[in-house]
């Protein structure tokens, strides 16, 4: 196994292209943020791998400084070989988060005697024969400037809620919020003028077989739950997607049954579960 490093996102997406193509689904974080960060979002720092066996790419990963590096289904060996050249490369790395084998074959590989902890576990969900959500009072409208702040504010809620607090920089956050905000990729439900749901998208992210997308975050304040505000608010995401793309996917608390049972309802499957883990101090080779 050969693992290099790209310099930059393009090059990354171009390299990794037919890679991603053959599993769109477990690989789509990574193209989605690679793709926005073409869009212009910023990060304090890039890690964009490539793992390749005889030539051949089979594998790859990303990490955006603060963030966890994401992996997808990687085998044992292109996982270990990855974690050999974070340990050396990126030894500050916080966590990983995939697939569970891929996700301790790449810490065996860091060297780490700690191990890590998990923080999160998720259900990969793929959207399979839509299911439209009736009777549900309010329409659906796209957040726009004027509705930054709110929209920043939910973002912020959502990851408090799921216990995934995030470490950017207010100033970060708001620019990854005000680029999505900008493209136009989150939705509000109002229900007589109100704001009282979210739900938005990342950016497609093209694919030989088309291009796939990626429901999240979906937010209800605690007050406004039980009302069925949370699934109109995703059927309206789904219903604005399906003429760009087929294959529409998110991710579920996967110890949440309520939002797994919305999901399911409105015709998502789900196909893996994912974990989101924090390494145990130090991270390194030994």
């Amino acid at each position: 196994m050969h693992v290099t490093r790209c310099t930059d996102p393009e090059e990354f997406l171009a390299v990794t292209h037919d890679y991603r193509a053959v599993d769109p689904v477990h690989t789509n974080v990574i193209g989605s943020v690679a793709a926005s960060v073409t869009r212009g979002v910023e990060y304090d720092g890039y890690f964009w791998w490539v793992v390749r066996d005889n030539g051949h790419v089979v594998g790859c990963a990303v990490r955006t400084v603060p963030w966890r590096l994401v992996v997808p289904d990687l085998n044992h060996a292109a996982a270990y070989a990855l974690g050999r050249a974070v340990a050396d490369a990126d030894p500050l790395v916080p966590g990983v988060s995939g697939p569970r084998s891929a996700v301790e074959a790449l810490y065996a590989g860091l060297g780490s005697p700690a191990g890590f902890d998990l923080d999160r576990s998720s259900n990969l969900m793929v959207l399979d024969r839509y299911r439209r959500v009736l009777d549900v009072p309010g329409v659906a409208d796209q957040a726009d400037e004027n509705d930054l702040d709110l929209v920043l504010d939910w973002f912020t809620r959502f990851e408090i809620d799921a216990d995934a607090v995030s470490p950017d920089e207010p100033d970060l956050l708001r620019r990854r919020v005000a680029v999505k905000v900008g493209e136009r990729a989150v939705w509000l439900w109002q229900v007589d003028g109100r704001p009282v749901a979210m739900a938005g998208h990342a950016p497609l992210v093209e694919s030989p077989a088309g291009m796939v997308a990626r429901i999240g975050p979906v937010y209800t304040p605690r007050d406004l739950r039980g009302r069925g505000y949370g699934s109109a608010v995703t059927a309206a995401v789904v219903e604005a997607l399906l003429p760009r793309t087929g294959l529409i996917m998110l991710y579920a608390d996967a110890n949440n049954p309520t939002s797994n049972g919305i999901y399911e309802r409105l015709g998502f499957d789900r196909r893996a579960t994912i974990i989101e883990t924090t390494a145990r101090p130090p991270v390194g080779r030994y």
